[in-house]
């Protein structure tokens, strides 16, 4: 089928149209898309490929990615997709550069690019994975887009249409187990299935919950002096780890701040040894940041750790009415702020109310006092690990059998 006459098929396979003024290099390029299953069109100017879409329809079609060359022979990127604007064309375009410094990529994310790839040796054998996993971010966008209006439209007619109640109820089931899917990815579940029963969740205090921040040390450095792409996708590979250490051990994630991780024991419901769990993801978090290092080789510098933890009373709620997040608040997240500013590089630092919570569970080093903004003073400890009788590894970081049928954790601790 021609890709110019798809206006609103449902096919949803990637094409490409390549404008890159270097034939050599545009037949190279257009070879290995077509060797990956990727149709593609190639125009050697920007002028041509302004002109293919002067003469469209549909200046829009739903399957189309550009991919662009940074500086074409009779006008940069920047003026193309500014004269394609004046088409109201607002197709989503990579860019390919020789330029890959940082002022290059905010420029390029400036003007609407999904991604862009250096022109270095072998760069064509990134490109296809480059397409494909931006042409997977605009499918997953739409599909939830497309949700959403389901949604919408559906709630809409069950109220103008009583006399269809069962067949509005069958719809109705089968689009609030997308919801329910989609809200449980986002939410704590007991969260997500309130807001499904009732339509909102109401605020809690919660006692006895353990916070814990994580925060890379450095990063401000780090990003003045690395790729941002590669350096952003390098977070993301950290914090999707720290996910799974934090499932494992029945924590609740609750926002990344930054480079900063936020994560808590306690919450949304209180379980028996919330703090123990706690420190023990904090001290997996650590112990796992060199293995991250050897399993992602990066060039980067690697990535170190300051962790805080501290226990006390929070409020915790839901905010937002079409973006959901959950979230805690009080003079507890408070302190463990503190606690984590007051860390050092690969320790796990907390304070006295945890401390006094887990002690029989680990060794300790104390290592001093930090002051609130309220004038009081938190003695702090750094966790050496876990005492012996409950350690299944030398270091004293991953619980034996005893202490994981204590804490109930029955999930597989992948990471040693």
């Amino acid at each position: 089928m021609n890709p110019d006459k798809r206006n609103n098929s449902s096919n949803t396979d990637l094409i490409v149209w390549i404008a890159e003024d270097d034939i050599s290099l545009n037949n190279v390029i257009s070879k290995s898309l077509k060797s990956a299953g990727i149709e593609c069109r190639s125009f050697f100017s920007g002028s041509m490929l302004l002109k293919h879409m002067e003469k469209m329809e549909d200046k829009n079609p739903s399957s189309v990615i550009l991919l662009l060359d940074f500086l074409l022979d009779d006008m940069s990127a920047i003026e193309l997709i500014n004269k394609l604007k004046v088409l109201e064309c607002k197709l989503p375009f990579l860019i390919m550069t020789a330029y890959g410094d940082e002022k290059t990529a905010v420029e390029l994310m400036k003007l609407g690019a999904i991604d862009y790839v250096i022109k270095e040796k072998y760069f064509v054998n990134k490109i296809v994975r480059a397409l494909q996993q931006a042409w997977e971010k605009i499918e997953i966008n739409r599909k939830l887009e497309q949700s959403r209006m389901e949604l919408e439209r559906n709630a809409e007619k069950l109220q103008l249409l009583n006399n269809q109640i069962i067949i509005q109820k069958m719809a109705l089931e089968n689009e609030k187990a997308k919801t329910d899917k989609l809200l449980q990815s986002v939410l704590p579940k007991p969260i997500a299935k309130e807001l499904l029963d009732k339509g909102y969740s109401k605020p809690r205090e919660l006692k006895d919950v353990s916070i814990l921040f994580a925060d890379v040390i450095g990063f401000s450095d780090l990003a003045k002096n690395s790729h941002p792409i590669e350096l952003v996708s390098r977070l993301d590979n950290y914090f999707y780890v720290f996910d799974e250490i934090v499932e494992q051990y029945y924590l609740e994630k609750i926002k990344t701040i930054g480079d900063c991780y936020m994560c808590a024991g306690g919450v949304p419901e209180t379980l028996p040894y919330n703090a123990v769990t706690t420190v023990l993801a904090g001290l997996k978090i650590q112990s796992t940041i060199d293995k991250l290092k050897n399993e992602f080789n990066s060039q980067l510098p690697e990535f170190r750790l300051r962790l805080g933890i501290h226990t006390g009373t929070v409020v915790a709620g839901v905010v937002g009415k079409i973006k959901f997040a959950y979230d805690i608040w009080g003079d507890a997240v408070n302190i463990a702020s503190r606690i984590v500013e007051a860390g050092e590089m690969d320790k796990v630092n907390i304070s006295e109310n945890t401390y006094l919570i887990v002690k029989d569970f680990f060794n300790f080093t104390k290592r001093g006092e930090i002051t609130t903004k309220r004038n009081y003073s938190i003695k702090m400890y750094f966790v050496d690990g876990l005492k012996p009788e409950y350690a299944a590894d030398d270091k004293g970081i991953t619980p034996n059998d005893k202490l994981m049928k204590l804490l109930n954790i029955s999930n597989e601790i992948r990471y040693y």
